[in-house]
């Protein structure tokens, strides 16, 4: 049996991740954000200053954070398949509506929740240097493209779950992965 060619690439393969610690090398900084109405995206905002009362998965802060998001995510047409608040950090898995409302769908949350953690606003302002920032650095996004890549990241979104809620990693793997062998006994019996 003849071995079959692959197809051909006209355009070349472009990197499906932007943000986050990318771009602090040249290589991150290259290209524009991937955005993708077709495929979901993870999505991860981070804060170092989000510890003691500023913490997301203190309760007060929590229900906050969740209001904040439904509101947005229905304004700007996004659905948001799975969210994680693991204390410090937050991770989405998302699906846009169309390329025009990440944009305004970002800008809206990051200062939204940054305003209502810190108890900031237009008229009651917080030190305003570089150093002093709420958010680390620009958020994290990454196409997720095929069955695989979708299923890996709804676990570790899970994963991510259970952390916040103070389990280890390796106990939050554990307890994930008996939890999906239950379900399949359960199907099969």
């Amino acid at each position: 049996m003849a071995k079959r060619k692959s197809q051909f690439k006209l355009l070349k393969d472009e990197p499906k991740a932007y943000g986050g610690e990318l771009l602090k090398t040249r290589k991150g900084r290259r290209h524009g954000r991937p955005l993708d109405t077709k495929n979901t995206m993870h999505l991860v905002l981070r804060s170092s200053k989000a510890t003691g009362e500023w913490a997301f998965w203190r309760p007060q802060n929590k229900v906050k954070i969740k209001l904040i998001i439904s509101k947005f995510s229905q304004k700007y047409g996004i659905k948001v398949l799975s969210m994680a608040n693991v204390g410090n950090h937050l991770h989405f898995q998302i699906k846009l509506g169309n390329r025009y409302g990440y944009k305004p769908f970002i800008r809206a949350i990051t200062s939204a929740i940054a305003m209502a953690i810190t108890g900031a606003s237009r008229w009651n302002r917080l030190k305003h240097e570089s150093k002093d920032r709420f958010w680390d650095r620009r958020p994290f996004t990454r196409v997720v493209q095929g069955l695989r890549a979708f299923l890996s990241l709804k676990n570790y979104i899970q994963i991510n779950q259970l952390e916040g809620f103070g389990l280890q990693r390796p106990q939050a793997r554990f307890f994930l992965a008996w939890n999906q062998l239950k379900g399949l006994e359960l199907e099969s019996g």
